[in-house]
Parts: C-alpha cells; structure tokens; sequence
C-alpha cells in the first residue's frame, strides 16, 4: 500500500512539473546578430575575338577567342588580363575558290578613312566614309552576293574592338571602340578584307 501511495505522488509530481514547464506564455526574444562586412565588387568578365592569321595555331587562320576579368575596370581586356585563349580555326579551304578586296585602312582627325589596296581579285573600289566618331561607311562601286560574301579585319593596337558588318549588298561598316560603348577615331593599317566565295 505504502508503493502505490508512493507512486501515486511520483505521478502527482510529474505531472505538475510538466504543467509549470508548458507555460503558454511566449519567452523574450534573443538579440539579434550584427552585420557582416560588405563583400567587395566583383570583376566584369571580357572577351575579345582577334582574327588569326595562318600559324602555329591555325594552320589555316581563324579566330583566337581570349577571355579574362576586367581587374583595372578600364572597359576592355587587357594582355595581363587574359586568363585564356581559345582559337576557332578554318578548315581545309584548299577546294574552296574565292576572290577578295584586301586592303589597310587608316583614319585622323574627322577626316574619311583612306585605302592602301593590298589585293583586289574581286575589281571593286570602296569609298570610306566617316559617320560620326568610330564610325564608317564604305560603298562599293559594284555589288556583291552577301550570301556568299564575309569580312575580316584586324584591331589596332591603339583600340580595344572593331565590329564589322554588310549593311547592304553594295556597302559596308565598321565601328571602333576604345572601351564598352566608346567609339574612337585615330587608326593605322587596319587590316580589311572583303570575301566572296564561288
């Protein structure tokens, strides 16, 4: 008897416990932490695309394909800057017939740009013409079939890009930059071909 009445106030015990434990009442709310320090900005990623001439690397020319981050945040990748080179390079072309306009563009001032004709199978002539700053035209004297037709050139050393492009089947532009979306005057030798394929 005295283990059953012993075991009823163990119970007794417990259950009390349990109910002063169980408040509904909610507890105060801890401190809250404090901020972290900033992270520094991130690097901008860049790449430039360069032609290849016939090489090492390309036996039949191409593409180099060079990629970095922009650590001076100048807008452009610069040499110390390239993390990796990658090259697109031309297959055997050796069947493959074609004529060209091979030429050095180079450009001052506000003034047009002018040619030097290197090669000129394809007995044309173009007529530069500066747009606005960075920005030319060129109207070819006869047209040509732009399905069959590319351009190659070169970026000169004193800029960070060139973009070319047919805006027509008898003209031609391109636009160079010095930075993101800084157009630039000022260039010699710009190396320029125009392909039409047979």
């Amino acid at each position: 008897m005295l283990n059953t009445q012993l075991f009823k106030i163990t119970i007794l015990l417990v259950f009390l416990a349990g109910f002063v434990g169980c408040s509904p009442e909610d507890g105060t709310d801890g401190l809250n932490g404090s901020n972290g320090i900033d992270g520094s900005n991130g690097f901008n990623g860049l790449i430039k695309t360069l032609v290849e001439q016939p090489g090492e690397n390309c036996s039949n020319g191409g593409f180099s394909v060079q990629s970095g981050l922009d650590v001076n945040a100048n807008g452009a990748l610069d040499t110390n800057e390239v993390t990796s080179t990658e090259y697109l390079c031309n297959g055997d072309n050796s069947n493959i017939t074609y004529q060209s306009y091979v030429s050095l563009l180079s450009q001052s001032g506000t003034e047009n740009p002018s040619s030097n004709i290197l090669e000129n199978t394809l007995d044309l002539n173009i007529s530069w013409v500066r747009e606005s700053q960075g920005k030319y035209v060129g109207t070819l004297d006869k047209t040509i079939t732009i399905g069959k037709t590319v351009i190659f050139y070169t970026t000169p050393t004193t800029h960070t890009g060139v973009r070319g492009e047919l805006i027509g089947n008898n003209q031609v532009r391109i636009e160079l930059q010095n930075g993101i979306n800084a157009f630039m005057d000022n260039f010699s030798n710009l190396s320029f071909e125009l392909r039409q394929y047979e």
